[in-house]
């Protein structure tokens, strides 16, 4: 516990004069534990402390307040950042000297070095203010143009839900059937790769395509590499998981919400480095915080915001702030980081807090929330729009491809997986039937196709024309014989079939089913010539060769690979050696 006396001690004696004179002291008391016992006298009688309370003026009762329901800490960043400014203070002439000499007033009694001390708290319940807490409203529409300055810039909105959630499963369909490649240091996409993606996606990427395409300039088919393997559904080495392949079959809720919630409490790899003209993240002198940490209060700051209304990304820095939810992105007590030259793109304050914390969380919305069909996003896209305050003081161009964010939504999908509804109902349902399958194994179109649920078909079935499909035996055995699983196979066309199978399609896929295990490869071998008379009457007598080989034609034997250093063995104890 720490008292008011303890933390005036920590003052000098000229500073408490002030505030003795402050509260109605006498010039005659000068010595230091004096002063300290006038202002404790004052401060912790109940009659006087009503007094002085409302003696202050209602910014300060406020700021008090605010400390007071927040443990006794005052958060000066918080406090503006909901009420727009500090409690006021008297102007000296001489500004330079006010900066650093500030008038003293009786706020800084109640909150002493950022703190109230704990015996103050115990008399302040009945005097301080109830507690706001700050909402985000949010707005139904969307203006179509914003101004900044003297330019009009359009609002281009883009609803995610249907979008994401049916990317997310034609990236899962596309590494199932091994169609993408990954490079061997980083294990992310490789340039043909993300072109590759970006070609099965239902509305390619979010902003326009420039001329190289890799994984530095494009969101969306980064954001399904990187969350995919963040989040449990695949592994680093390009391999779905089971908690892949059940939610590519079942689209199950729950699978991904786990998914989700891994991806946000411990996924690894640090959404700094997608801030492409941030410079100084791999100094030696750098020090980053986890990116785990820093992700997890963004989403829990974003699982206190409203559903199903557009939020000004504005509001929502102010509301990380005021929620206490902001992060520190660098241990080191001095900032590395700079924006385009080191010499002066240096970053400081506000410029810093916009650009690095402000960038890092339109990372985390727009890349991952926005491309699995969780928020919904409104941005500018323009090459040239950068709409990061200060951003222009150091470059020329926007710093990031996330400049543009202005307003997201979250979505439906979003709640559930914000933890803001319990259960999830899609806005759009799915049709009940994609497709139906005569006797003759074709397949004929009942409703359009998404592109994950086009990939799936197209691993068992020929196109024949735009509505029709024909089920090919040799093509969904090869899908199988390529690491896709024959059940799953089976549960799409049973699951998307309208109506109840008719009796030969069911024997046909129930015969493949017996017939996968029919024949199965016992390991490798290895055949062994013999050139000299006598060697296959050795090898069939000798009690150990005769266990380790096994007779082809009159002068070849065969070895299993697994039996080969034993067969190796029995040789040069026999006197003979195995050559190539």
């Amino acid at each position: 516990m720490t008292t008011l006396a303890e933390r005036l001690d920590q003052w000098n004696s000229d500073t408490i004069k002030k505030y003795v004179t402050l509260l109605g002291g006498r010039s005659n008391i000068t010595r230091k534990a004096d002063r300290i016992n006038f202002v404790c006298a004052k401060l912790l009688d109940n009659t006087s402390l009503r007094t002085i309370w409302e003696q202050m003026d209602s910014v300060a009762q406020r700021a008090v307040s605010t400390a007071y329901h927040n443990d006794g800490e005052f958060d000066s960043d918080a406090y503006v950042a909901q009420y727009g400014e500090l409690p006021p203070r008297p102007q000296k002439e001489d500004l330079w000297y006010g900066y650093y000499h500030k008038e003293p007033i009786l706020f800084d009694l109640f909150v002493l070095d950022g703190q109230i001390p704990d015996d103050l708290m115990l008399l302040l319940a009945e005097l301080v203010l109830s507690p706001e807490r700050f909402q985000i409203e949010g707005i139904e529409k969307l203006p179509i143009i914003i101004k900044r300055g003297r330019y009009d810039w359009d609002v281009v909105p883009v609803e995610t839900e249907l979008i994401g959630r049916a990317d997310l499963l034609t990236y899962l369909q596309m590494v199932e059937q091994k169609q993408v490649k990954y490079g061997a240091k980083n294990n992310r996409l490789t340039a043909a790769s993300v072109r590759k993606v970006l070609a099965n996606l239902m509305d390619g990427d979010f902003h326009e395509l420039p001329e190289k395409v890799t994984g530095r300039t494009v969101i969306r088919p980064f954001g399904l590499d990187v969350f995919t393997q963040e989040s449990g559904l695949m592994t680093r080495t390009g391999k779905l998981t089971k908690a892949g392949r059940d939610y590519l079959r079942t689209q199950n809720p729950e699978i991904m919400l786990t998914a989700f919630e891994r991806w946000s409490d411990s996924g690894k790899f640090d959404e700094m480095h997608r801030i492409r003209h941030l410079g100084g993240l791999k100094s030696r002198r750098t020090r980053l915080t986890p990116a785990a940490s820093r992700r997890e209060k963004v989403i829990e700051a974003l699982s206190w915001c409203p559903v199903d209304v557009w939020i000004d990304i504005q509001d929502f820095y102010r509301a990380v702030i005021i929620w206490d939810f902001d992060f520190e992105v660098e241990k080191t007590p001095y900032s590395n980081l700079y924006v385009g030259s080191r010499y002066y793109g240096e970053l400081h304050g506000g410029n810093y807090w916009n650009v690095v914390n402000g960038l890092y969380m339109n990372a985390i919305i727009w890349e991952y929330l926005g491309t699995i069909g969780a928020v919904d996003v409104a941005f500018v896209d323009d090459e040239y729009a950068s709409f990061v305050d200060s951003a222009y003081n150091y470059i020329d161009e926007p710093i990031s491809l996330y400049d543009g964010l202005l307003y997201f939504r979250i979505n439906k999908w979003g709640a559930f997986l914000l933890g803001q509804a319990d259960k999830y109902e899609p806005t759009q349902p799915k049709e009940k039937a994609l497709f139906t399958i005569t006797a003759d194994m074709r397949l004929h179109l009942l409703a359009d196709l998404l592109p994950n649920e086009r990939l799936q078909l197209e691993a068992v079935a020929e196109l024949v024309d735009p509505q029709t499909y024909q089920l090919d035996e040799v093509k969904l055995l090869t899908a199988v014989e390529g690491g896709q699983q024959l059940e799953q196979l089976i549960t799409f066309l049973q699951a998307n079939h309208q109506g109840e199978l008719s009796t030969p399609v069911f024997d046909w896929l129930s015969r493949l089913q017996q017939n996968q295990e029919a024949f199965k490869e016992a390991g490798a071998a290895v055949l062994i010539q013999l050139n000299q008379p006598g060697l296959m009457t050795l090898t069939q007598q000798d009690k150990a060769l005769a266990k380790l080989c096994q007779k082809v034609d009159d002068k070849t034997i065969l070895v299993k690979s697994s039996r080969l250093a034993r067969f190796r063995k029995r040789l040069k104890e026999l006197g003979y050696l195995l050559t190539q």
